[in-house]
């Protein structure tokens, strides 16, 4: 009788395990997956527009909101001042604000853990003591 129980407890525990197990962990690779073979770069350009300072997508300067996926880049480049930017949230890129030289790129990639959402963010221009504009403020989105 003894042995029978032995015997049912080691052909049901593989069943019992398996059924108590948690597979988000397999959609958590196929994410990790998808995100590695689809980054994307978005271009942002901060400048003068007419007389003001506005960050703007590099191929559309009525634009200013990057729409993005976890794991893309955005590269800013800022033409004319050396310039700092703000981000309200960490878990976007890991930090909270970054300095950037006249011409030189700030790149950033999105984070694996960045929230979904909409997030406004700033950009302090050191040379005219004044904010850039983007779609009042510029945003990241985040989508996935």
């Amino acid at each position: 009788m003894h042995f029978n129980k032995i015997l049912i407890f080691a052909f049901l525990s593989p069943l019992f395990f398996l059924t108590s197990q948690n597979y988000q962990y397999l959609h958590d690779e196929e994410d990790r997956l998808e995100l590695h073979q689809g980054r994307v770069e978005h271009r942002v350009v901060v400048k003068i527009i007419g007389d003001e300072w506005r960050v703007v997508l590099e191929d559309d300067e009525s634009k200013s909101d990057v729409i993005v996926r976890r794991g893309d880049r955005i590269r800013w480049v800022v033409e004319g001042s050396d310039a700092s930017f703000a981000f309200p949230d960490i878990r976007i890129f890991g930090l909270e604000t970054r300095d950037v030289k006249d011409g030189n790129p700030l790149v950033m990639t999105v984070s694996a853990n960045s929230p979904k959402g909409s997030f406004a963010y700033s950009v302090f221009i050191h040379e005219s003591m004044t904010y850039a504009r983007g779609q009042s403020p510029p945003r990241i989105i985040v989508r996935n």
